[in-house]
């Protein structure tokens, strides 16, 4: 048997870095965009911990790979199965590799071994799944299967869910059979509805500490989009600065009525001098086509021309961000952007509500609200009532204070303190 470290003849593009004597740590999250946001401060976390994060997720999302500088690798799950990526060494981005690159590069150096006769590893490679349902333990077990081969065993965490409260919070706003206004759950539901971010943070603590990672104690960003291309970097205006309008979301009643994003849109026409950059899928071009007729030079209309990580730049840098209940506020939250958070179908206690005190939640405790977990369906009262009551004066009287006072960066990783 020899130790890891000895095996030669590796990919040159492959960093020295991997084998660093440090155990490494497989983050599964195979969900929407906005969820493996959420996800990232476990990378800081585990390297808190003594572990280097590498990220199981879906296919849909390796464009993020990119703004997550904590990670070593990741394994993306698409329709023809996985795909195995590491960072390069010198370079910015990830190199596509086989399954037996990848599994030398989860070793443990410290405590693997390999045996050139059957040119196996010996070693436990620990696994966060923060998402638990029936889809991530089906990648699981076909990535176990496949790490496998080459001798690696997998450890599962599995992360504590709250499906049942948030199906009773949907449950008992359905009871409500009138629509009333500054109404809460009761405590006994309230109680058991723990933001999404502490869970992980829970399931992260359950895991050994192993001796500290060399720079590990520097509070590296865990969300950190890469230099953006000419275009977008031209629609940033560093003496006035930018809002940044997310139009769109996963579901219409999770977004802001179009009419309130034109009020708001005048609103800061009118009263500051910051450019309006109106970014979203293609999906909301019809909506940006009927704002930007108010035929502004400081209306930028990028919905559908900008990848996601040149949409993380523009949101990194903006002087505000107003978005619904999507993966921008995830954003935002995270890099430090003071955001309003429009709160419409769903509810914040589900738990994916922004931590920190730089981002705005707006939510009007209908009785009706949440009427679904993740923002489908149709308003049973054909009103949208969540949304519109929340007005442009409002909004925009946050993004006011926020020019009064001057951007003040919070710590992007909340703790338990």
């Amino acid at each position: 048997m020899m130790p890891v470290t000895a095996i030669q003849n590796l990919d040159s593009k492959i960093s020295s870095e991997f084998y660093n004597q440090a155990a490494s740590l497989l983050i599964v999250r195979i969900s929407a965009i906005g969820d493996t946001i959420l996800a990232a401060r476990t990378h800081q976390w585990a390297r808190d911990k003594g572990y280097r994060p590498f990220l199981v997720t879906h296919a849909n999302n390796a464009s993020l790979l990119d703004c997550m500088p904590l990670l070593v690798g990741a394994c993306l799950l698409g329709e023809h199965g996985f795909k195995f990526l590491l960072r390069r060494s010198n370079t910015s981005g990830f190199d596509e590799v086989d399954v037996k690159h990848f599994a030398l590069a989860l070793a443990d150096s410290e405590k693997a071994t390999f045996d050139p006769d059957t040119k196996k590893l010996s070693a436990t490679v620990q696994l966060a799944d923060l998402q638990a349902t029936r889809r991530s333990r089906r990648a699981i077990q076909e990535l176990k299967i496949k790490l496998a081969e080459f001798g690696l065993s997998v450890r599962r965490h599995e992360v504590r869910k709250i499906t049942l409260w948030r199906i009773l919070l949907v449950v008992w706003s359905f009871l409500n059979f009138r629509q009333r206004s500054g109404v809460t759950p009761p405590k006994w539901i309230r109680n058991k509805l723990i933001p999404v971010y502490r869970l992980q943070k829970s399931l992260l603590d359950t895991l050994p500490t192993l001796p500290a990672i060399l720079g590990a104690e520097e509070k590296r960003p865990a969300l950190l989009p890469p230099g953006s291309n000419l275009v977008v970097n031209s629609e940033i205006d560093p003496e006035n600065g930018h809002v940044v309008l997310l139009l769109g979301s996963s579901h219409k009643l999770k977004s802001w009525p179009q009419a309130h994003f034109r009020k708001l849109i005048e609103l800061i026409l009118e009263r500051t001098s910051l450019k309006i950059i109106l970014c979203g899928g293609p999906d909301d071009r019809l909506v940006a086509t009927y704002l930007a007729f108010l035929n502004s030079s400081r209306i930028v209309d990028l919905v559908g021309k900008t990848p996601l990580s040149e949409t993380m730049f523009l949101i990194q840098n903006a002087r505000y961000v107003v978005t619904g209940d999507s993966f921008a506020s995830h954003a935002a939250d995270l890099l430090g952007t003071p955001a309003s958070v429009l709160f419409g179908a769903t509810h914040p206690l589900l738990g994916f509500a922004p931590e920190n005190p730089h981002a705005t939640v707006h939510h009007k405790d209908l009785s009706c609200s949440p009427c679904s977990r993740h923002g489908q369906g149709e308003c049973k009262y054909r009103n949208i009532r969540c949304l519109t009551s929340i007005t442009p004066e409002e909004v925009f009287t946050k993004i006011e204070q926020v020019l009064a006072r001057g951007r003040q960066l919070p710590d992007t990783v909340p703790t338990d303190d």
